[in-house]
């Protein structure tokens, strides 16, 4: 006569295969449970981090209040006038006639021109005037003029004072 079969016991050799392949497949759904709620932690942690940051910054920073100088407001100083553009424009065309070979070389910066411009207004302008665009456009516009007439230093130094220019 044949046995009946026996009753499976969680703790026979049949069952452990299959209570391995289980919790190998639990302990995965764990670890992939943790993960995302790990990440959508993260997630929330930058957004807070950046709302924040949005919602301390003074009022009035940026591009625009970056460039201004520390304790000064472009608003505040005298728009240039008629006797400014006439004086900065020989004052820019003198220094180019005076170091026209090193323009030519490319070694003359519009940061050294301003600061010939400054010593030479005999205290009367500062560094800081000149980043006013309203001051800087003057400077900017003579410039391109010269480099255009000298074709970035490629002709003579008489091209510096267009025809017609007093000296």
């Amino acid at each position: 006569m044949a046995k009946p079969p026996a009753a499976k016991d969680p703790k026979s050799n049949g069952d452990v295969a299959a209570k391995i392949r289980s919790s190998r497949e639990g302990s995965c759904r764990r670890f992939v449970r943790r993960r995302f709620w790990v990440l959508i932690a993260a997630a929330v942690v930058v957004v807070v981090a950046a709302a924040a940051a949005v919602l301390l910054r003074p009022q009035g920073a940026g591009a625009a209040a970056s460039r201004e100088p520390p304790g000064g407001d472009f608003a505040a100083r005298p728009s240039p006038d008629s006797d400014f553009a006439k004086k900065v424009v020989r004052l820019i065309r003198k220094f180019i006639t005076k170091r026209y070979a090193e323009y030519g070389k490319g070694a003359v910066t519009l940061r050294h021109m301003k600061q010939y411009i400054v010593d030479k207004s005999g205290g009367k302008l500062t560094y800081d005037d000149l980043r006013d665009d309203r001051y800087s456009l003057v400077i900017e516009h003579e410039v391109d003029e010269i480099v255009k007439r000298c074709d970035g230093g490629k002709r003579p130094v008489s091209c510096v004072h267009p025809e017609g220019s007093e000296l």
